[in-house]
């Protein structure tokens, strides 16, 4: 054996690697020993197969798969420059997810914090909004009555597909001077999106709407009955009196325990022209 042979206690020191870990390596062909002893099963390494190390370690740092890891190693210079250019798209897109995932985390602190911060129930209040990004699904006969566990797989499989979440639920429809709560129909369900990324839509009841920002008046109410909901909406709607503005009707749960009983606080918005 020659001399200038590393144990595998000392390449893993010096390439800060756990011997297990090396083991591994070696049972699944990725980094075998330079010569192991036939008396004793020793693994002993060449120092030249550092650099070996060095590529398996980079590319495991940015979660390249240990069968791609594998595929590497087998390339020549010009093919490895094409795999890490393929794999540096990679970590940009998986970048790119972690600031949306960051964005997202953002918002909905910003949607806790808007329900902690309703100033009071049962009275109307304005409040200066940014605009919204909105995934809105076009509903038809539609209100809270007849809202189906359908409808809300059909909204919920069409904001996950886009790559979201649901945050809150919502719902459009116009300001009139209803006589009774039947008459409300929705025209669209809708949740903010909680990132910027470019959304493709594939139906053509799916749509992007834009919630504009500026002044909004506001009523929010713990929902016991379509009575309390109408009566509420009877007082905004004598605040306010902004006949075909859409009414924006926000569904924000009280709490998310999941041995206590569920209570809902209803907001309605309609932009102040």
């Amino acid at each position: 054996m020659k001399k200038n042979y590393l144990t595998i206690s000392e390449i893993s020191r010096i390439v800060n690697l756990p011997i297990r870990t090396l083991h591994y390596y070696d049972q699944i062909d990725l980094f075998k020993p330079a010569y192991v002893d036939p008396l004793t099963h020793y693994r002993y390494y060449s120092e030249t197969q550092i650099y070996q190390l060095d590529l398996i370690k980079s590319l495991k740092y940015i979660g390249t798969p240990l069968e791609s890891i594998k595929y590497a190693q087998s390339l020549t210079p010009t093919q490895l420059l094409e795999f890490l250019s393929d794999q540096e798209q990679r970590v940009e897109q998986k970048v790119q997810r972690m600031l949306e995932v960051q964005q997202a985390l953002l918002k909905t602190k910003e949607l806790i914090t808007e329900k902690m911060n309703i100033p009071k129930y049962n009275e109307v209040y304005e409040t200066e909004m940014t605009s919204q990004r909105l995934i809105a699904l076009k509903t038809v006969d539609l209100n809270v009555d007849n809202i189906t566990g359908e409808t809300f797989s059909t909204f919920t499989k069409m904001v996950e597909r886009e790559g979201t979440i649901i945050s809150k639920y919502g719902a459009i429809y116009e300001m009139k001077d209803y006589e009774t709560f039947k008459q409300i129909f929705y025209d669209y369900l809708f949740t903010p999106l909680l990132t910027e990324r470019y959304v493709e839509l594939i139906h053509e009841d799916e749509q992007i709407l834009e919630m504009p920002g500026g002044k909004y008046a506001n009523i929010a109410f713990l929902f016991e009955n379509n009575e309390t909901y109408f009566k509420a909406y009877k007082k905004l709607y004598a605040a306010v009196q902004e006949p075909h503005s859409p009414v924006y009707e926000v569904f924000m749960p009280m709490n998310y325990s999941p041995t206590e009983p569920t209570e809902f606080v209803v907001e309605l918005k309609v932009k102040i022209k």
